[in-house]
């Protein structure tokens, strides 16, 4: 009987993804948006702080401008995130077993965003307008948790009766 772990941590992986075609296009919808966000973070001038995420820029005295190191902090962070779609990427292209897996970090990283926007929140002076990341984080935690049960639901009974054909 195939496992949860199995369906998320295939034993062989290949470019056969057996999830189902929701989960596949739902994470490609979820990567292209990763795409946007990463690169965005890392090749703006302003990282996307001012001109995405709306926080506004506060004036300071002095010769060095502490909005600077803000926008090479998100560049830092951007920079994780690039890795990540790069990832992405390469699973769809050569690891498509790997989607589940891929899923479980989409979700995993978008929780991990509300405990850091909770251990340090930015209350409503900060922005002009609500970020879009803020406004998609809980309909992106309630679809990322549906794209996995689906994977894994399907991955699973997908391996279920390719053992009952006798197949590896």
């Amino acid at each position: 009987m195939a496992s949860m772990i199995d369906a998320v941590l295939p034993k062989k992986v290949t470019n056969e993804y057996l999830g189902g075609q929701i989960p596949f296009y739902g994470f490609c919808l979820v990567f292209s948006t990763q795409i946007f966000s990463s690169t965005v973070h890392l090749f703006t001038s302003d990282s996307g702080v001012n001109s995405i995420a709306s926080i506004i820029q506060f004036p300071f005295e002095g010769p060095a401008d502490p909005n600077n190191v803000i926008y090479m902090f998100s560049a830092v962070g951007g920079v994780s995130q690039m890795m990540f779609t790069l990832l992405y990427g390469l699973v769809l292209w050569r690891y498509r077993s790997l989607i589940p897996l891929m899923l479980g970090f989409m979700l995993l990283e978008t929780l991990l965003g509300i405990v850091v926007t909770t251990l340090h929140p930015l209350t409503p002076e900060y922005y002009e307008y609500t970020p879009p990341a803020m406004v998609i984080r809980v309909p992106k935690i309630i679809a990322l948790v549906v794209f996995l049960f689906m994977a894994i639901h399907r991955s699973k009974s997908e391996m279920e009766r390719s053992s009952c054909r006798g197949n590896p």
